[in-house]
C-alpha cells in the first residue's frame, strides 16, 4: 500500500478500490476521529488505508467494535517524508 497522494493534495483519495486517508501531522485524537466519521459515513465501505504518525492503538477496539479487521504495515511511498511512518490497512469483516 503506498502513501502517493493524488496531485490536489487531498487527504482522502480511492486507489485500486480502497479508500486512503492521509491523517500525518495531526494532533491526537483528530486521526482517529477522522478514520472513524470515514467509516461510519459510510465513505469507507469495505477497505481503508489510513497514513499515520504512529501506530493508533488507540483505534483498534474502535475497529472491532465497528466490525472491521486491521494490519499494521510500514509505510512504503519511497519518499523520506514517510520516515518512520505506518499505514494500517483495514477491511469491513464479511467484505
Amino acid at each position: 500500500m503506498t502513501c502517493a497522494r493524488p496531485e490536489e493534495q487531498s487527504r482522502t483519495w480511492r486507489a485500486d478500490g480502497v479508500v486512503h486517508i492521509d491523517v500525518r501531522g495531526l494532533e491526537p485524537p483528530e486521526p482517529m476521529v477522522t478514520i472513524l466519521r470515514a467509516i461510519d459515513s459510510g465513505e469507507a465501505d469495505t477497505d481503508l488505508g489510513a497514513h499515520l504518525d504512529r501506530e493508533p492503538i488507540f483505534l483498534y477496539p474502535e475497529l472491532d467494535e465497528r466490525g472491521w479487521s486491521y494490519e499494521l504495515m510500514p509505510s512504503s511511498c519511497g519518499s523520506p517524508d514517510c520516515d518512520d511512518k505506518v499505514t494500517l490497512r483495514m477491511e469491513r469483516w464479511g467484505a
